[in-house]
């Protein structure tokens, strides 16, 4: 067993807080150890500066030759892997990462596979870690303030969310920020999405809104979606150009035709207390297939959930709990 004290960590624990209520619900394995039930949402911009414990050290790898789910956990300080393909039984996960500081939440894939995990919570970087491993290959702490979203282009220029609110974006490589994005309203962005063109969205809670990065461009523009309530999480389905868009304490999920009407097309409600993180694979197969975590109310004492959705449909075919927590993050990708 290890403590990590690295990157703004404190040595005495942070009393929880309930993500909206006001009360408290731990994982038993770390509420002795800091760990906070306190999620970043409207009002709580970030998580304070926490220490954990890894159960157990990153050792060894994990198969990459089919679509995988990746599910960041802040309670368990961790990202925990499962295989697409066998999301309808509710499987075991493959492999874990604990990451090496704070706590994950958002997560992009390089076209080599490589992981990007940014964490909240103290941590202040963005942890990578090469294909298939478990293992920490290197850090971007430059630019990184309170991390939450991340999304990496076709060019391999990473993006990242920070509060204060600003867009960091590194090119491909580097760990020092080539451009930093702030002002045009934005006050807390969080979940990133890229089109295919390269155009980035940006999920604000704070602001309520859903604000454009135009490829190469350093201004968002506020895209003035219609049902918008507390945006957390966003995907874009690049083949159909179509936006899903969390809506946290609202209770919905949204679905917009880019380029088309600000108003959805299609509201997903139904068995949702507090969707969350989101995300929809475009590349490899199942193409198109939606990932999407419902943390429901943290103060009842439930786990959350991770729902899949096939690639056109609004109805859920898997329903993923084992393991699962508290889930911040999540990334489908065939790396």
């Amino acid at each position: 067993m290890h403590v990590a004290i690295r990157g703004g960590f404190v040595t005495t624990a942070v009393l929880a807080v309930a993500a909206c209520s006001g009360g408290t619900s731990q994982s038993p394995s770390l509420a002795s150890q800091g760990m906070s039930s306190a999620i970043v949402h409207r009002g709580m911009p970030f998580v304070p500066a926490q220490r954990y414990t890894a159960a157990v050290p990153n050792a060894g790898g994990y198969s990459t030759k089919k679509s995988l789910v990746f599910v960041a956990d802040q309670l368990q300080a961790a990202v925990n892997i499962y295989q697409t393909k066998k999301l309808g039984s509710n499987p075991a996960s493959i492999a874990t990462i604990h990451v090496q500081a704070g706590c994950p939440y958002g997560m992009a894939m390089d076209a080599k596979g490589s992981l990007y995990v940014v964490d909240n919570c103290g941590g202040n970087d963005v942890e990578v870690y090469g294909k298939g491993s478990t293992t920490l290959a290197g850090t971007i702490t430059n630019g990184i303030s309170n991390p939450l979203g991340a999304a990496i282009d076709k060019n391999g220029t990473l993006y990242v969310s920070n509060y204060p609110a600003s867009i960091t974006e590194y090119a491909s490589g580097s760990s020092n920020p080539s451009k930093t994005i702030t002002g045009g309203g934005m006050t807390d962005p969080f979940g990133l999405a890229l089109d295919s063109a390269g155009n980035l969205y940006i999920a604000d809670f704070g602001a309520s809104a859903v604000f454009e990065l135009p490829a190469g461009g350093s201004s968002v523009t506020n895209l003035n979606l219609q049902g918008l309530q507390e945006p957390i999480g966003l995907a874009v389905d690049q083949k159909n150009n179509l936006l899903w868009e969390t809506g946290g304490s609202g209770k919905v999920v949204n679905v917009y035709k880019l380029g088309g009407s600000t108003s959805p097309i299609e509201t997903i409600s139904s068995g949702l207390t507090f969707p969350y993180a989101i995300s929809l694979q475009n590349k490899g197969k199942p193409a198109g297939t939606v990932v999407l975590s419902d943390l429901y109310d943290r103060n009842s004492g439930a786990d959350g959930s991770v729902f899949a959705y096939k690639a056109g449909q609004y109805t859920p075919y898997a329903t993923l709990t084992n393991n699962v927590v508290l889930p911040t993050g999540l990334l489908i990708a065939k790396p």
